[in-house]
This record gives structure tokens, sequence and C-alpha cells, in this order.
């Protein structure tokens, strides 16, 4: 079944940091725009074709504006390159919200720690836990004050006393995870988001503590790829029915499900981003571009499995085991 699109319109750039950039979107109509709840994110279609997620770095207000704050990233595969070239009054398209990363509970203790951009989803959940009335703190690690989005609005957010800044390029300033964790009351719901290692150092320092899995809570902004491949990855390539001998194109901005899909062929998918594993389907020949974070690092060094929601290819052809 083909997803429903909204037809949405900028409005609004703001230079909400050194090189991050703050997006309104509305309906090119003015009209209502779907409702979403704390952790949720939209997949844009970006002119050129390409898609890209980007989390909803507010609660809803008006009921007529999405917000999403976007990094320059100098490894960019293009999408954040073009979004930083989006003009006010440039057309996009977008599949209504989705919600990988929600609050478990809203009324409950959390602690919420966030790196970099990756501060964007934990942002609605603030408010929302301040809204509710719950006990929780919110560690945000950045470079700088210059380099951290939203440091003002945080700084003068209703619940600012929640907020810590850890500015790493100043010395004193980095977060001891060990310590902060080690000094809750509580083995509190906690919320991470922000590049790989920053996640998983506070996972497994979480586990390591004792923390019971159904608290942690937690989003990759970024797929990982594997740095034992130093093939090129090709936005567009050939994958090939290893039952059928079918082979179809699959071209730039579309996934390799995608393209399954269209041609009659099903996978099982659920998350669409690479972290669940549904999806995972042997590959018999070709070399993987991994943009996951499901596969552990051997694994996308063996070449052999793949995440064809978000992953895509390093080869010409890639063979799978469909």
């Amino acid at each position: 079944m083909k997803a429903i699109m909204l037809d949405l319109i900028v409005s609004h750039i703001l230079k909400e940091a050194e090189d991050v950039i703050r997006l309104t979107l509305v309906e090119q109509d003015g009209g209502t725009l779907p409702s979403y709840k704390a952790g949720a994110h939209i997949e844009l279609q970006l002119p050129s074709g390409l898609l890209r997620q980007y989390s909803l770095c507010r609660l809803p207000t008006t009921g007529k504006e999405f917000e999403v704050a976007v990094l320059r990233d100098p490894n960019s595969r293009g999408g954040s390159a073009e979004i930083h070239r989006l003009k006010k009054g440039d057309k996009l398209k977008a599949k209504p919200p989705e919600n990988h990363f929600p609050l478990s509970n809203s009324r409950l203790p959390a602690l919420l720690m966030a790196a970099g951009i990756g501060v964007t989803p934990l942002i609605p959940m603030a408010q929302k836990l301040s809204q509710s009335g719950a006990e929780f703190l919110f560690h945000y690690s950045a470079k700088n004050a210059h380099q951290a989005a939203f440091y003002s609005t945080l700084k003068n957010a209703s619940f600012s006393d929640k907020v810590e800044f850890h500015f790493t390029k100043k010395q004193g300033e980095r977060v001891d995870i060990q310590a902060l964790l080690a000094s809750l009351p509580d083995k509190r719901n906690i919320y991470v988001c922000g590049p790989n290692d920053f996640i998983h150092t506070v996972l497994d320092t979480a586990r390591s503590l004792g923390w019971p899995e159904e608290k942690l809570h937690y989003e990759f902004f970024k797929g990982v790829t594997s740095p034992e491949v130093d093939i090129a990855p090709r936005e567009t390539f050939q994958i090939k029915v290893a039952s059928s001998g079918e082979v179809f194109d699959v071209e730039e901005g579309l996934s390799i499900t995608q393209t399954l899909e269209i041609n009659g062929i099903d996978i099982p998918i659920s998350c669409e981003e690479g972290w669940c594993g549904t999806c995972m389907t042997r590959v018999v020949e070709g070399i993987p571009d991994h943009r996951d974070t499901f596969l552990s690092n051997d694994e996308r060094a063996s070449s052999d499995l793949i995440m064809p929601c978000c992953s895509r290819s390093r080869s010409d052809c890639l063979v799978l085991d469909i």
C-alpha cells in the first residue's frame, strides 16, 4: 500500500547553532498537520528525491507546524547538505509522523541524555515530563555553547533547572557517565540519543550498574558504516533475487525493500531505520553498504547479512537470499 504523503512548505528557517538550522514546515494549503507525541520523527522527501528522517524537536502547539533541526554533516550522503540549501517557500513531501522512541510513562522519573544533534527528540520529552510534573534530569553534551543546538531554548525553558550542559572543549566539563548513573537514587527510565559511541557508553554503563533492559530507551540517529570496506557506496545499484534470478534497479531515494515491494516482493519490515532486525536478509554475493545499527561490527565485516530497509550497496549488484 502506498504511503500517504503530506505536502509541506518551508515557512521559516533559523540558524539554531553553528552548522545547525531549524526549519518550520507547514501544510501547503495551511491545514492542520497530523498530531504526534514526544520522540516522533518525520521522513522528508527532499527535492532531489532523497528520503531522510528527522526528529520533531518540540511538542505540537498550533497543530499546523512541524519543526526539525538539521546538522550540516561533513560526512553527509547528501541529505543534510541539501537541507541546508533549502529556502523559505521551498516545497517538500513527508510521511506522517512515526514514533519508535516514545516516553514509556511521562509521569515516572527519567534521565534524558543527549549529545550533539541527538538533543532534538529529547526536547519534546522534557516538555512532556515537565507538563506531567515528573521528576527528571536532562544532561546535554556538546563541543561548546555555539555548537549546542537549542542552547538558548533550554537555558530559558520552564524546566531549565533540570538541564545541565557539558561542553567537551572545556576541561573538566565532560560528563562522568559512571558517576552520574551511580548517583541516582533509583533505576529510572533512561532516554539517550546522539553519536553511536555515546549511546553505547551510556547503555553499557547502565547495564553494568544493574539497570533492567526495559528501562533503557535509545534512538540511533545515524546508521553505522563498516570501516573495513573501502569500496565507495552506490546510491544506484542492482539487486538480484537468488531464488528467481530477477534483477531490479534500486534508484536513488528508494530503499531495497521499497524497490522489492514495487516489484511485488514483500520482506517483513517494522522500524524501517535498521535498528529492529525484522528485515534482516542473507547476502549471497556483493558487498553491502551497512547503514543500520542492528548488526555487530563482525557481522558487518563478513558482508553476509543486510538490513534492506535502510542499507545500500558498495558493489554494482547485491544477490539476496530471497
